[in-house]
């Protein structure tokens, strides 16, 4: 106990300047692989703790640094990893430290994220002592659709790791509450477009033409069928069609609408079952009305993220010890959202926890993604204890054993 209170003491000592960080951070927010001013701010904060570090990771803006046992006895690596890119976002917050650039914003907690790995890192450093292997600290661009996990593991930054652990914000939780599941805990996601190939015209004259844009209707509509009446209710998944693109004026019928879209599953089997479900559906919907639709994905998606449950368990533990049975929240279900630490957990074990972002009596909690979302600075110390008690713990354990 006594070695907890010591180590919640530094990093209480540190938070002021964490926070200051943070909001730094959300005043200079980039998107995915053009997080340049945001790796550089983390190199300075690293050189200024006398944090060893390399950079040019996955796509270029990555850092990757590592801290070391001052007598290291074990071989291991874990893992703790903060993900760095903004979202194509107008911020509507009227914060002091808003966004200084148009349509850009930390609309999903990524600088938070960094902040609390930063101050992490801070804390491990002054930590040395307890830690008998290494940890390696992953500032990770591009996890916004882009994979910047994907390159991460490609990279091999992980081929020597013996655990990896993360944390994302969650407004449906409060701060100093957190959620640490087994198996599937976040869905996997792929993106797709399907062109329709109709025959243009005039609006007053649709006889003489083949108005792509009804055959999206009829499509649209149709996919959802695929949830409701070809899986199993046991089995969630979503299909979301987000952007409609077609025409140019409205007394012209276009020649050609596309539709892009997504979908999100918790198993492969499912997964499989869609990819073979659209197609099908779109195909042979526009041929009824003399169309042609062309179905393609965009990219190898992202896979459902996976806990691995003695990693959950043992983060579970490292949660009850430091902040209390109470401070554990059980996981209801699975998130529909993605994740690419999900690549991350197909290489290592590991957990992904869900950190409480929203004030105890905030009842109008604002989602991720939202034009006023903003990372809770008061779930900062509660974070970057964590993630230090994690690495240090997984060592301590190690030992006992």
């Amino acid at each position: 106990m006594m070695t907890q209170n010591l180590l919640r003491q530094e990093v209480a000592d540190l938070i002021p300047e964490i926070v200051a960080l943070r909001h730094e951070l959300h005043e200079h927010p980039e998107i995915c692989f053009e997080e340049h001013w945001t790796s550089d701010r983390i190199a300075q904060f690293l050189e200024e703790n006398d944090i060893r570090y390399t950079r040019g990771h996955a796509g270029g803006t990555g850092i990757v640094a590592e801290i070391k046992g001052q007598k290291p006895s074990d071989r291991r690596t874990v893992v703790l990893r903060a993900d760095m890119d903004a979202l194509e976002i107008q911020e509507e917050t009227g914060l002091p430290y808003a966004s200084k650039t148009p349509g850009r914003m930390h609309a999903c907690g990524h600088d938070g994220h960094v902040a609390c790995l930063c101050g992490a890192a801070k804390t491990l450093i002054q930590n040395r002592h307890r830690i008998r292997g290494a940890v390696r600290l992953i500032f990770q661009p591009a996890e916004e659709q882009a994979g910047g996990g994907r390159r991460i593991v490609e990279e091999g930054i992980l081929d020597d790791v013996s655990a990896a652990f993360a944390l994302h914000a969650c407004p449906a939780l409060p701060a100093g509450a957190a959620v640490a599941g087994d198996g599937p805990v976040m869905a996997g996601a792929d993106f797709f477009h399907i062109d329709i190939i109709g025959h243009g015209g005039h609006a007053a004259d649709p006889a003489n033409a083949v108005d792509p844009v009804l055959v999206s209707a009829h499509i649209i509509t149709a996919l959802q069928s695929i949830i409701s009446r070809e899986l199993n209710p046991w089995d969630p998944a979503v299909i979301t069609i987000g952007r409609v693109k077609s025409g140019t004026a409205a007394n012209i019928i276009p020649a050609l609408a596309r539709m892009e879209g997504g979908f999100r599953t918790l198993s492969m089997h499912v997964r499989h079952h869609i990819i073979e479900a659209i197609p099908r559906l779109a195909s042979q919907i526009a041929a009824g009305f003399r169309a042609e639709a062309q179905f393609a994905l965009h990219g190898d998606g992202y896979p459902p993220l996976c806990n691995d449950p003695g990693m959950a368990f043992f983060a579970r533990g490292v949660i009850a010890d430091h902040f209390g049975p109470q401070a554990l929240e059980a996981l209801q279900h699975p998130f529909m959202a993605s994740e690419d630490f999900a690549f991350y957990l197909q290489k290592v074990p590991g957990a992904y926890i869900f950190l409480g972002n929203t004030d105890k009596n905030n009842t109008a909690q604002i989602p991720l993604h939202h034009p006023r979302f903003d990372f809770n600075d008061a779930a900062i110390p509660m974070a970057v204890e964590l993630l230090a008690a994690l690495a240090i713990r997984f060592f301590e354990n190690a030992a006992a054993d």
